[in-house]
């Protein structure tokens, strides 16, 4: 943990000591590894006996990712983790460590944002290795994360024409509750609770990482646009046919939302693909189309517009 810049170097100790304290609880089992956590000017990590092969990083900005007038500092705290924790689960793998860096005005809630970052940590099984401090007009929160993949890495660059298309759950709920957070940004139920806690795929990632899937990607930018990123590292199109839709949210929401953190990604076997989700008693794997020769996306025989959540407008 570095520098409270802006601050004195008093507060900056308190608050460092108070999210060592917050954070000192977190997934033992992984505690091993370290010699040095928060405190130093860098982490200290024995890697002799770890796989580490995958990296990830990500920022979140108020006014363009979110706003703190619908989440607090604690569910922006839980979500900018579980959201890299995606990020690991769409490459097959799953999470190790992470550095975290908070920019903040000084009236911001940097404990419950810890405190969020620490039920993260609990629910995935990883560990923040340290990060930094800053005061700011608006918040920004960027994160580094390292993890292990269950097999080879799933790339998406590496599907093939006639690969069959599955995700791992319903689209668009997190769209429909931004829309509800809009109109009242003191809505409760499903839909909110999709948006604002959404949950990291690991397990189904080790499954399609057992049934040998030969792309994957985390719906982050809407369905659409994250096949597409698909299409395009591959150099393939494809065609859709059902999408599964979340209870209360439109296939608009479904196609183009972003934000679900489910898992879309490909397998020349359904069968391959269905054994190895019932062998971890995974039921929920819809199958949505294939890849096809050609550049063009389809949906139902018709063609498709190519767009997504545009990061900005929120």
């Amino acid at each position: 943990m570095s520098h409270m810049h802006g601050n004195d170097a008093g507060a900056e100790f308190n608050k460092i000591s108070e999210i060592k304290k917050i954070l000192s609880d977190q997934a033992n089992d992984l505690s091993k590894p370290y010699k040095t956590l928060i405190g130093d000017d860098a982490a200290v990590i024995n890697f002799q006996d770890l796989k580490l092969n995958l990296f990830a990083s990500d920022m979140m900005v108020e006014n363009i990712h979110f706003r703190t007038s619908y989440l607090t500092a604690a569910e922006i705290g839980y979500k900018s983790m579980a959201t890299n924790v995606s990020d690991m689960a769409a490459m097959g793998g799953f999470p190790r460590y992470a550095t975290i860096s908070l920019a903040s005005p000084s009236k911001f809630d940097i404990t419950g944002f810890y405190e969020g970052v620490k039920a993260a940590c609990l629910e995935y099984e990883f560990h923040i290795a340290g990060g930094d401090l800053s005061l700011s007009e608006l918040t920004v929160v960027s994160i580094a994360m390292i993890g292990s993949s269950y097999n080879q890495p799933i790339k998406r660059s590496t599907a093939a024409s006639g690969d069959h298309i599955f995700v791992t759950g319903s689209l668009g709920g997190s769209a429909a509750g931004l829309e509800l957070l809009k109109y009242n940004p003191g809505s409760t139920g499903p839909l909110i609770d999709i948006h604002k806690r959404p949950v990291a795929r690991l397990q189904q990632a080790r499954a399609m990482s057992m049934s040998g899937a030969s792309s994957a990607i985390d719906v982050s930018d809407g369905l659409i646009a994250d096949i597409n990123h698909i299409c395009q590292e591959s150099h393939l199109g494809a065609k859709l046919q059902e999408i599964p839709v979340a209870d209360g949210a439109t296939l608009a929401n479904a196609l183009y939302g972003g934000e679900d953190y489910e898992l879309v990604f490909s397998h020349p076997d359904p069968a391959q693909v269905e054994l190895a989700f019932a062998s971890l008693d995974l039921a929920q794997h819809d199958r949505i189309g294939q890849f096809t020769i050609g550049n063009e996306i389809t949906l139902q025989g018709r063609p498709i517009e190519i767009k997504g959540y545009q990061h900005g407008f929120v």
